[in-house]
């Protein structure tokens, strides 16, 4: 049996664009509220073990088969909640597509396999022309605001709900899993680590703009036309 005491150890995340001088930092601490409550965020059946992270902006898991049947999950109908609204999720086969395409279900998990992968809102990831960023599933930052202080801090008890439809041999099964703000805790920012993605996101596109191919074409112009009048002075026109 895959012990899961170092779940997740190896799925870093990329930054979702938090950065210090936005006030203060926030941690939330989660527990799975249902189908039972766990505070270790682990959760078992006689089909599987699945324990589950959180970073800023994802639901990370490991699941482990250990069923004799293979398992598949149905990312075209898995979804995310946050306090009851509902929203399309994506995973890492899809995170940086530039459409709701790519991988539509997850790799075969063969009995007593296991995969890694996580969960976002599809709306909270974007490409703003330079970087892909991600966005909080609650806010981390309070932006100097007592406001929004307070808003955070009185986060306990908010819920993200977390709909996984797996394919368990010829059956399938909606996995329902809630998660509850067990607490908040402030911390001071060189105690926190951004994280990181796997897989990173792909380079931009390496594009020519118009301008640069404009510049192009005047120096190849001017080129061109020098080399005409040079050869034009050494060789005159017969009368």
């Amino acid at each position: 049996m895959l012990c899961l005491a170092s779940l997740l150890c190896g799925c870093a995340a990329r930054p979702s664009g938090f950065t210090p001088g936005l006030g203060n930092k926030y941690v939330y601490h989660y527990k799975i509220s249902y189908p039972e409550e766990s505070r270790d965020m682990l959760y078992q059946d006689d089909s599987l073990i699945i324990q589950f992270k959180f970073d800023e902006a994802a639901i990370r898991f490991q699941m482990q088969n250990i069923s004799y049947s293979d398992i598949r999950i149905d990312w075209t109908r898995a979804s995310i909640s946050i306090n009851g609204e509902y929203f399309a999720a994506r995973h890492k086969d899809n995170l940086y597509s530039d459409s709701a395409a790519g991988s539509s279900v997850s790799a075969l998990i063969p009995p007593f396999g296991y995969i890694r992968d996580f969960a976002l809102p599809r709306k909270n990831i974007a490409f703003d022309g330079e970087k892909w960023v991600e966005k909080d599933l609650l806010p981390t930052t309070d932006g100097h605001s007592s406001l929004m202080q307070n808003k955070i801090l009185k986060s306990v008890g908010k819920s993200v709900t977390l709909l996984l439809p797996l394919q368990i041999g010829k059956v399938q099964k909606d996995y329902e899993f809630e998660f509850q703000v067990a607490s908040v805790s402030k911390i001071q920012w060189q105690d926190y680590t951004p994280v990181r993605r796997v897989p990173q996101p792909p380079d931009p596109p390496k594009s020519h703009t118009i301008e640069g191919v404009t510049a192009a074409v005047i120096v190849v112009g001017v080129l061109g036309f020098s080399a005409y009048m040079l050869t034009a002075k050494k060789n005159p026109a017969p009368e």
